[in-house]
């Protein structure tokens, strides 16, 4: 029979008014550490690089020739000329 013997510990008042909680492994906590302080590193790596680098100058695009606004090859027309009235 399974209920006749009993290895179980019997209720120990003095034992269960202690709460102990289970140890935490050290590694795991310095891994979490240094994972955090890599991460503030980074942020205010990347916050002096925002305000601190030069952009370069904005490309101009360079105005030779007039290019075609459509194309007689493809069968478009162009476009007409709009007259103000007076």
């Amino acid at each position: 029979m399974s209920f006749a013997k009993n290895d179980r510990r019997r209720f120990d008042p003095h034992r269960a008014s202690r709460f102990v909680l289970p140890r935490t492994p050290t590694v795991q906590f310095v891994r979490v550490a240094l994972l955090a302080i890599l991460a503030a590193i980074a942020a205010i790596w990347a916050i002096a690089y925002h305000y601190t680098v030069r952009l370069p100058p904005m490309l101009k695009p360079v105005a030779a020739a007039p290019s075609a606004t459509f194309d007689p090859d493809a069968g478009e027309m162009p476009v007409p000329e709009v007259e103000r009235a007076p």
